[in-house]
């Protein structure tokens, strides 16, 4: 598991929630593009993969990935309608809709969620608002519930996201955030581990960045080779 993130500073006990929430809406992350490069890691099923990946965001528009070992082995791109994904090993494809992920993954997901992930952002800024406020550990808690859906964010004293939890009764995902780096005066995530655990499957992602970039120039090229076959899912 992650180590906490380091902070010298001591929370505000006499704080209330409307004041906590101001503050976390203050460091929210506030980019047009973001580029991050560095190692992910993604276990499933007991197997465990590890590549290096280069990850571009253009915030609101669209998420580009390219995974290698050594040399490049898989492209995906994840837009606000769809995730489309190549491997080279095997010369295969897919084109999945969010309806079509939900169901892959026993999920909830949509785009705006996982570029929540990727920013140490709320994944419910509407639950956020309405959240109760609680102490523990030199460290704020923001817990919320409503019809069969719990919430709980774990913020430390410079109101950097520490961890994020959500649950339906059947299906939990949790975002560990390790690390921060001070970039253009905002803290910029450099480390998280996204577990999804359903019914019958678990699913944890981890990211490292080693060089990450605010608002640089970059292009997301992507088109499917030819020739390619279409995966079965």
């Amino acid at each position: 598991s992650l180590s906490p993130v380091a902070t010298t500073d001591a929370i505000d006990t006499r704080l209330r929630p409307r004041a906590v929430q101001q503050q976390i809406e203050e460091n929210t992350l506030r980019f047009e593009r973001l580029q991050w490069r560095g190692q992910a890691s993604l276990e499933r099923e007991g197997k465990r993969q590890k590549v290096s990946v280069t990850l571009r965001l253009k915030q609101g528009k669209g998420i580009w990935v390219s995974g290698s070992v050594i040399v490049p082995l898989a492209r995906v791109l994840i837009t606000p309608k769809q995730l489309q994904f190549y491997e080279k090993i095997n010369r295969q494809y897919t084109q999945l809709d969010f309806r079509q992920l939900k169901t892959l993954l026993g999920a909830p997901v949509d785009y705006e969620m996982i570029e929540r992930i990727i920013t140490a952002g709320p994944l419910d800024t509407r639950a956020l608002k309405r959240a109760k406020l609680t102490f523990s550990q030199n460290n704020y808690i923001l817990s919320s519930r409503k019809r069969g859906v719990s919430l709980k964010w774990t913020y430390d004293a410079a109101f950097r996201l520490v961890a994020q939890e959500f649950s339906d009764g059947e299906t939990s995902v949790r975002v560990d955030y390790d690390g921060y780096r001070r970039i253009d005066n905002q803290w910029v995530p450099q480390q998280l581990m996204a577990s999804l655990s359903g019914v019958d499957k678990t699913i944890v992602l981890t990211l490292q960045s080693k060089q990450t970039q605010l608002n640089g120039n970059f292009q997301m090229p992507f088109e499917i080779p030819k020739g390619y076959s279409k995966i079965k899912l």
